[in-house]
């Protein structure tokens, strides 16, 4: 018969492994005021015991030498990793490290933080000890121009402006809520400020309201209140969370930008919310720091006490795959998901999680970094009486015309009539473009999900979208806001707009200066403070082309007549040129406000088929000569007159007033109302006068350059140079009104 200890039977078997998200929460609970106390620490959590990253792993042959190691390094939370079989225990945060033999030396015993805490039935709690020296700077507000902030559309990620006792402040939009009678989107209540502040983003350049702060608004919440059942004396949740009631939702998304749409609600409570979340790993889009990416480092981070009362975080989010995690001031507001795999499709789920409210910077002797503080989601709708909305806008895209710009440049491609030229155009395509059948939304946004994916490639007519206002690459150029419009129909104190000054034709036109611009945007009746330089942006890339032929630099021509294509393509969609980008201002407010996302991207979409259709027979049609362009100033020229060409083919105000007319319809109805109006013929010809300009500058610039002479290998050019070039902010550089007359020459 096997023999039994009798300490055996008597002894409760206890494991950490066996430890609960309740029990840590009990024990620290029992004995938070006794660590606190102790001199060296600053906050407490609960989580997984973090492993030392240099230290072995169990059965490996150096590990038993490490154990019995007396003096191990400092651990540090750089220094050390929650891994697969790290425990349950009470994270105790201290600002120095300090080895009990120093302690001794001290004389200074009852500031020892114990290994282990002991419960009243006999379980045993393990205790991790890890310094988190705080680093007290804290980062100024980024510069606008490294910022980037939305285009037609509003969204999770995108900044929010605050003006507050005569200072500007960003912060981050983080998802739209509903209440069953308004949309509102969250953010945190240290920005909404006080119920009813005006908050405002930029949109084309300008300050824009987005709507006011809500009533609705939550500081700290009762532990025991958040999480009932599991009770915790004189302990706070901070929540942080303001809702801002929006002034048009038609101009809103509901996914985040540069990660996408989000999958349903983590929706946590005491009952399913556990350890397991520890190490989970999660994203976000940060409007100032960019794609972020994480993991759950803690729970319950306690990290203050104030007269008698504690206040903690739901979530401790630090970096992962040993890189920093770079949130900064500015990210107040963001929504962070959970990466999950979706059991059907096996594809990447984002599911909200948390809002971010807040952050600690560490630092050890080697590296400083931040972690993120988040509320937990579930518990901020569930006590603000709304609902996440997960289906607005969705099929919209973030970027003007998308669609059109890759149309266009495949359509000029048809259009080059100098055989060496349409080689080259020709073996450099899917470079510059994507080919006529692929020319649907669906296939572009899978196409170009590969590329970046693959390669980390844009193709070139959405570059100046894509890549240097940083919607998918997060490669931005400051200045590159202006280089894509130009606001042409805005009279001035003369009574006269860009369009009347501008006479003559392509190879004479008046008033094409910067100063003269410059002058017209200042005028007391014009005051505009984006001041487009459309025609002067494609009368820098023409001087850039030649030049590159007559260097002989095949890649850069390529690369620049690429790029060249978007700008033109801006040029012939009406609302890129026009005051009324978005709506005609009046002193009632904005008429036909969202006609741009409409016009440029629910109906072009909707009707792509029949646009190309039209605009490619009238290619085939096409008997007309290519412009002859002999000069950067006549390419600028040029640009002017495919503007007028395209207000007398589709004018601005018309497409305002079909919006303002059914404003009451949803966007889907009312671009099938537009395209009543404006229609086939009309759209298919500003897709074809576009390309055919385009098709104009390039064997222009082929002309002028000798490109015949120069250039002999008319292959497919290196595609990682190209993406080193438009990678570069010095080729082509984008700069603003007041710069661009020195580059013209």
């Amino acid at each position: 018969m096997m023999q039994t200890n009798s300490n055996s039977i008597l002894t409760p078997d206890f494991s950490f492994a066996d430890l609960s998200l309740k029990d840590l929460l009990d024990a620290r609970e029992m004995f938070h005021v006794h660590l606190m106390n102790k001199k060296n620490v600053v906050a407490t959590a609960v989580g997984l015991y973090r492993i030392r990253k240099k230290e072995p792993w169990p059965n490996t042959r150096p590990y038993g030498e490490y154990v019995k190691q007396k003096r191990k390094p400092k651990r540090t939370l750089f220094s050390s990793e929650v891994r697969e079989y790290s425990w349950p225990c009470i994270l105790v945060f201290v600002k120095e490290w300090i080895y009990e033999d120093d302690y001794k030396k001290m004389e200074n015993y009852t500031d020892i933080i114990p290994p282990r805490i002991y419960l009243p039935d006999g379980r045993i709690v393990p205790i991790c000890v890890v310094e988190a020296t705080k680093n007290d700077y804290v980062e100024d507000t980024a510069e606008p121009s490294s910022i980037i902030f939305p285009g037609n559309f509003v969204g999770g990620g995108f900044p929010l402006v605050i003006e507050s006792q005569g200072v500007q402040r960003v912060a981050s939009i983080g998802c739209v809520v509903y209440d069953g009678n308004k949309y509102y989107t969250l953010t945190n209540k240290h920005v909404t400020g006080e119920p009813g502040t005006v908050i405002y983003t930029r949109m084309k350049g300008v300050l824009t309201r987005i709507g006011k702060s809500a009533s609705k608004q939550i500081g700290t919440l009762e532990f025991s209140k958040v999480y009932p059942g599991w009770a915790s004396s004189n302990l706070f949740i901070n929540t942080d969370v303001g809702l801002i009631e929006i002034d048009d939702i038609n101009i809103w998304k509901t996914d985040v930008f540069q990660v996408g749409t989000y999958s349903k609600l983590a929706d946590i409570n005491t009952h399913n919310l556990s350890l397991k979340l520890i190490g989970a790993q999660v994203t976000a889009y940060g409007s100032v720091s960019g794609r972020l990416k994480g993991e759950v480092a803690a729970m319950f981070y306690r990290y203050k006490s104030v007269g008698g009362y504690e206040y903690a975080a739901d979530f401790l989010i630090g970096p992962r795959d040993n890189e920093l995690l770079k949130t900064k001031k500015g990210d107040s507001g963001t929504l962070w998901m959970l990466e999950a795999e979706d059991e059907d499709t096996k594809k990447k789920d984002f599911l909200p999680i948390a809002l971010q409210w807040g952050s600690h910077s560490f630092t050890d002797s080697r590296q400083t970094g931040a972690y993120a503080l988040a509320t937990c989601l579930s518990n901020v709708l569930r006590n603000l009486e709304v609902d996440l909305v997960r289906d607005w806008n969705v099929d919209s895209d973030y970027s003007w015309g998308k669609l059109g710009h890759f149309s266009i440049a495949t359509l000029a491609c048809s259009l080059v009539k100098d055989r060496k030229l349409k080689e080259l155009i020709k073996n450099n395509l899917k470079l510059i473009t994507f080919d006529y059948d692929n020319l649907t939304i669906s296939k572009i946004d899978k196409g170009l999900g590969l590329l970046k994916e693959q390669f980390g490639f844009v193709p070139l007519a959405d570059v100046p979208d894509l890549v240097w206002k940083g919607r998918v690459a997060g490669i931005k150029r400051g200045k590159e806001s202006p280089n894509h419009f130009a606001d042409m129909d805005k009279k001035d104190s003369y009574g006269k707009t860009l369009l009347e000054w501008s006479t003559g034709t392509y190879k004479n036109i008046a008033f094409l200066t910067p100063d003269e611009w410059l002058e017209y945007y200042n005028d007391d009746a014009v005051k505009d403070k984006s001041k487009g330089i459309l025609p002067f942006r494609v009368w820098q890339f023409f001087v850039n082309m030649v030049d590159f032929l007559e260097k002989g630099k095949v890649t850069e021509f390529v690369t620049a007549a690429g790029i060249l294509s978007h700008y033109v393509g801006d040029a012939c969609q009406p609302l890129h040129i026009s005051h009324m980008f978005d709506g005609k201002p009046t002193a009632q407010g904005v008429k036909g406000k969202g006609v741009h996302s409409v016009y440029e991207t629910n109906m072009i979409n909707k009707f792509i088929p029949d646009i190309l259709k039209n605009a490619g027979d009238k290619v085939k049609n096409n008997r007309k000569a290519l412009i002859n362009i002999r000069s950067g100033k006549e390419a600028g020229g040029a640009t002017v007159e495919l503007i007028k060409k395209t207000f007398a083919t589709i004018k601005p105000e018309e497409l305002v007033n079909i919006c303002e007319k059914h404003k009451d319809l949803g966007k889907a109805a009312i671009a099938e109302k537009m395209w009543e109006k404006v229609g086939e013929g009309t759209t298919g010809s500003i897709f074809f006068n576009g390309a055919f300009y385009l098709a104009s500058l390039w064997e222009s610039a082929w002309k002028v350059g000798k490109g015949s002479t120069h250039i002999t290998d008319l292959d497919e050019v290196d595609k990682d140079k190209v993406v080193a070039l438009y990678e570069s902010k010095d080729f082509v550089p984008s700069v603003n009104i007041t710069e661009i007359g020195a580059l013209l020459t």
